[in-house]
């Protein structure tokens, strides 16, 4: 290691550390060392598992603010990268036929027009015309929103990398956080697999490796690892066209979005699987819970709401299955800003919704660190705001799975 000191030092090279080490190359002075550090291979980890839908309606206006920033920041960087971000912003259809789905459309509605977003309501027709995969049932609802999209989170973290590196951001991979290092309450910089960094702040974005990494130090971390995955049917280009928006079905607890010829479809169980944070591997691919480690009994659970709306799934073939974690706290919003330890930052928890986020995070820690007037409201992201928790106990990592399981947007 050249030199072993920084005035920044990021953990985490997913595509919170990306975003949050491009935003604050953009806002330091000129000369600030800042210095990005990953434990593998740079996005991926749980940032290649995400399916990355870019849902701007919150009923949250700090959450939407988040949101919003990240396509902001996809603007920013198309106009300095070399190629443009490859962003589908396709629209999201929200379809419902019960009463409580329904009650869903109308608050979404409401929330569009209160953040100035367009959002058309459709009748089955319409919606089956968008997404011809959909049998909308006699007395559907649906919502369009134009403004929603998706696409692949590696590509958009390696945009903020891209970005972040020429602006002079050091990113170092394959340098392994072994402990903090700290003079009583205050961090001072990082040992590595590498030998040990000197920082001036720490910013933690290790995602579900952050609450066993600041236990370490006395910082507990309200948030649990809870499992999120979703399947791919085998290709059919007459059923699932490539410029169809993404499906959000609140009455199945399910999403779904075009991928490459055929759909990624995602359940939500109705009893979210959950780990222990510190059991998780350093290699998160290949990583199974315990509970229902292959998916099938949520398949299985879910199958009938969903063959409702998605009848084609009774004969379409299932691809591939795909399950990865999320770090989900008790409120399904993220940690983020400092911490009871000076000096030492974090953006984590983002309870599935990190890919979303990225930009609007990326912006809110940079100005935190560089001790600016932040652009939205942190109160509702403080990571103490829960009081004194225990992450590793049995009750209350159940408590952060049902926050997953009661979440009904994408």
């Amino acid at each position: 290691m050249q030199d072993a000191s920084t005035d920044f030092l990021i953990i985490g090279g997913g595509i919170l550390g990306a975003a949050t080490a491009w935003s604050l190359a953009q806002r330091a002075p000129v000369g600030t060392r800042i210095r990005l550090i990953e434990a593998g291979m740079l996005a991926s980890a749980t940032t290649s598992q995400a399916a990355a839908l870019l849902t701007r309606v919150r009923p949250d206006p700090a959450m939407a603010a988040l949101v919003a920033e990240t396509f902001v920041a996809i603007e920013q960087l198309n106009a300095v990268l070399d190629q443009s971000l490859p962003l589908r912003q396709v629209g999201s259809l929200h379809l419902a036929s019960h009463d409580a789905g329904k009650s869903y459309l109308r608050e979404t509605w409401h929330t569009a027009r209160s953040l100035g977003l367009k959002a058309e309501w459709l009748d089955g027709k319409g919606a089956q015309s968008l997404a011809p995969w959909l049998a909308p049932g006699e007395g559907s609802e649906a919502l369009f929103v134009a403004e929603d999209g998706y696409m692949d989170p590696v590509q958009l973290a390696q945009g903020y990398f891209s970005a972040a590196r020429k602006l002079g951001v050091e990113v170092m991979q394959n340098c392994r956080v072994e402990a903090l290092i700290k003079d009583q309450e205050r961090v001072l910089g990082a040992r590595t697999s590498n030998g040990d960094i000197i920082a001036g702040t720490v910013i933690c974005c290790a995602g579900p490796w952050s609450v066993k990494l600041l236990a370490e130090s006395g910082i507990q971390l309200p948030m649990a690892p809870v499992r999120s995955h979703y399947w791919i049917t085998e290709d059919n280009t007459e059923l699932f066209l490539v410029e169809s928006p993404m499906v959000i079905l609140p009455d199945a607890n399910a999403y779904a979005r075009p991928e490459v010829g055929g759909l990624l479809f995602g359940l939500r169980d109705q009893q979210a699987v959950y780990g222990d944070p510190a059991g998780l591997p350093e290699d998160i691919h290949g990583y199974l819970f315990n509970c229902d480690p292959e998916g099938w009994e949520c398949l299985e659970s879910g199958w009938t709401d969903l063959a409702e709306v998605f009848p084609a799934i009774e004969h379409l073939g299932v691809a591939h299955y795909l399950t990865g974690v999320s770090s989900y706290t008790p409120d399904g919003k993220p940690l983020l800003g400092r911490t009871a330890l000076a000096g030492l930052l974090v953006a984590t928890g983002c309870s599935g919704g990190g890919i979303a986020l990225s930009g609007g995070i990326g912006r809110l820690l940079a100005e935190l660190a560089l001790e600016q007037s932040s652009y939205i409201d942190t109160t509702p992201f403080a990571p103490e705001r829960f009081g004194p928790v225990d992450p590793f106990s049995e009750a209350f990592r159940i408590r952060c799975a049902l926050a997953r399981s009661q979440k009904r947007s994408g």
